[in-house]
This record gives C-alpha cells, sequence and structure tokens, in this order.
C-alpha cells in the first residue's frame, strides 16, 4: 500500500511537472504591418521571448488586423484574457483613460528624442492606469513624427480647407477643425478603404505609416508639419503574467527591454532612411513649413491641449512638468 501511494504521488508530481512546463502559445495582434517599426519590434521581442524560454513561450505576431481587432478592441481584449497580449497605437485607447493622449499632444514634441523623454515622465502612470484593467506595460515603440499625406503640399490654412483627412484621435479632430478642415477620426485599418473610395482626401500619420501601408499609391505629397510622435504600446494581462514562472517573468521582461532599447535606438534614423524610400517611389516630400502655418497651427492646438489637461487633471500636469523639467 505504501509503495502504491507513493507511485501516485510520483505520478500526481510528474503530472504538475509537465503541466507546468507546457508550451504557451500566445498571440499578438496589431493593425501594423510586419515591416513597420511595430512589427520589426514585435517580432524581435516574440524571437527573444522564444529564445529565452527555451521554446516554452511561442508568440505569433498577426499583422495588419488579421485576428479581427482594431485598436480599439485590444483594451478589453487583453484585460480579460480574450488575447494574452497585444500591440496597440495608444490614439483609440483614449477612451479608457485621457493619459493615453499624451504622446498625440499636438506639437509638444520635436522628435524621437523628445517623445523618449515624455514616454519616460508618462511611464508611471501608464503602468497604474494599465495595472487598474488588470493588465502590465511590456514596452512601447515611437512613430516618427506625423505629417499630412495628400495630394499636394500643405502651405497655408487655405490649403487645409474643407480637406477631408483621417485624424487618429480627438485631439486631431479639435486641432484641424479649427484649422479649417474636414477631419474623420479613423482606426488604421479604415484609411486605405477610405482613400480609394475617396471617403477621406489626406492622412494625419507618420511618414513611416503611409508608406508601409502603401500610401504612394493613392498620394503624391507628405508634409513634415511635425505635429507629434505618438506611442504604441505591448500590454499584456496580468493574470497570465502572474501564472508564469520567476524565471519565465524575466524571460519576458528582458525580450521586452531589448525589443524596447532597439527600436527606440532605430527610429531616430528611421525617417530620413522612409523619406529617401518615399522620395524613390514618387512621392514628394514637403519638410519646409512656413513660419506662419507653423504658428496657425499651433494656435489651432491650443484649445485641444488645453481640454486635455482639464480632462487629465493632476496627474497630466504631473507628466507635463516633469517632461519639461526633464
Amino acid at each position: 500500500m505504501r509503495l502504491l501511494n507513493k507511485l501516485v504521488v510520483s505520478i500526481a508530481a510528474l503530472c504538475m511537472a509537465t503541466a507546468a512546463s507546457a508550451d504557451m502559445k500566445w498571440d499578438l495582434p496589431t493593425e501594423q504591418s510586419e515591416s513597420s517599426l511595430t512589427g520589426i519590434a514585435d517580432l524581435a521581442f516574440a524571437d527573444g521571448v522564444r529564445e529565452k524560454t527555451g521554446g516554452e513561450i511561442d508568440i505569433t505576431v498577426h499583422f495588419g488586423g488579421a485576428l479581427g481587432f482594431k485598436t480599439k478592441d485590444h483594451y478589453d481584449a487583453v484585460a480579460t484574457g480574450a488575447v494574452v497580449l497585444a500591440d496597440s497605437y495608444t490614439g483609440p485607447l483614449v477612451g479608457f483613460d485621457s493619459v493615453w493622449q499624451v504622446s498625440a499632444l499636438p506639437f509638444l514634441t520635436g522628435g524621437i528624442d523628445d517623445a523618449w523623454k515624455l514616454y519616460q515622465a508618462s511611464k508611471p502612470i501608464y503602468s497604474e492606469v494599465l495595472a487598474d484593467q488588470n493588465q502590465i506595460l511590456l514596452y512601447t515603440i515611437p512613430w516618427t513624427p506625423s505629417g499630412i499625406w495628400a495630394n499636394k503640399p500643405i502651405e497655408s490654412l487655405e490649403d487645409l480647407s474643407d480637406l477631408k483627412m483621417r485624424v487618429y484621435d480627438p485631439l486631431g479632430q479639435m486641432t484641424f477643425e479649427a484649422a479649417g478642415a474636414t477631419p474623420i477620426t479613423l482606426s488604421f485599418s479604415d484609411v486605405v478603404p477610405q482613400l480609394t473610395t475617396g471617403g477621406i482626401e489626406a492622412v494625419l500619420t507618420s511618414a513611416e505609416g503611409g508608406y508601409q501601408n502603401k500610401f504612394a499609391d493613392l498620394l503624391s505629397n507628405f508634409t513634415a508639419i511635425s505635429y507629434a510622435s505618438p506611442l504604441s504600446i505591448v500590454h499584456m494581462n496580468a493574470d497570465t503574467w502572474n501564472g508564469l514562472s520567476d524565471e519565465q517573468r524575466t524571460a519576458v521582461s528582458e525580450a521586452a527591454a531589448e525589443a524596447e532599447a532597439m527600436i527606440w535606438e532605430r527610429a531616430s534614423s528611421r525617417e530620413a532612411d522612409v523619406f529617401d524610400k518615399m522620395r524613390e517611389a514618387g512621392i514628394d516630400i514637403s519638410n519646409e513649413v512656413s513660419a506662419s502655418l507653423a504658428e496657425n497651427l499651433r494656435q489651432a492646438a491650443d484649445a485641444a491641449v488645453q481640454e486635455w489637461l482639464a480632462k487629465s487633471g493632476d496627474r497630466g500636469a504631473a507628466i507635463l512638468e516633469a517632461y519639461r523639467g526633464g
């Protein structure tokens, strides 16, 4: 009987060990393309996790919204565990918390270096907000500065008058309405269909985003107004995170940190590289914005920034103070 009991205990222990070490397969959805900065970072992260866990965790990255999720769906999907993790552009997340708009505040940052400083000022609050939603922040990916893709250069407010253009959040909606355009807030996966059918004539996004999604087939000009350098975040379900072994959590954290460091460094030179490719594809680039247009756009953005500060309260003020003080 004792021998039988020992055998039962041994079998049970073996089963538990086998279950604990069973391979995990995670899906990582993103609306972006494989060759974009987000795609490069996500693939590097997935490879890093696979290598550091000896294949115990296998992540499949799904590009272009292939899993059927738009970015605004990711927040709830990760919180509930419908997907373990996701890559989300922060603009559409403003409906959950206003803090997600800070990286897209108009004309706050002048490029990737400024965007990194703003991220460091925002990171503690990002983590707090995600924790309240049963999620953790793994890493971020910057977008090169947003400009206007259109079939003409934007040289004055007259060029914006009644222009049907896609923007990515309510701040952009307010800013370009004040500037005289007709902005429409659209998820990125809806942009090309709307361009194709004439629903929009122009797009507020980065040179990177437009080039990677083949805007060159539909639009002929990019005006580099340096509107903002917003972020994408990769966020993970906290229950799944807490269920990992210490070794697995360390591996995931290290892979995330390495992917983040790599992609921020690459982003610094990415815009110039993309501009070269755009010119080869026949895109005209207007990167000398007049002082009068820049000032008019800043004035148009002022009400949007003040509204964000009112909504975000002490947290928003603390982020801007830390950013400007840093």
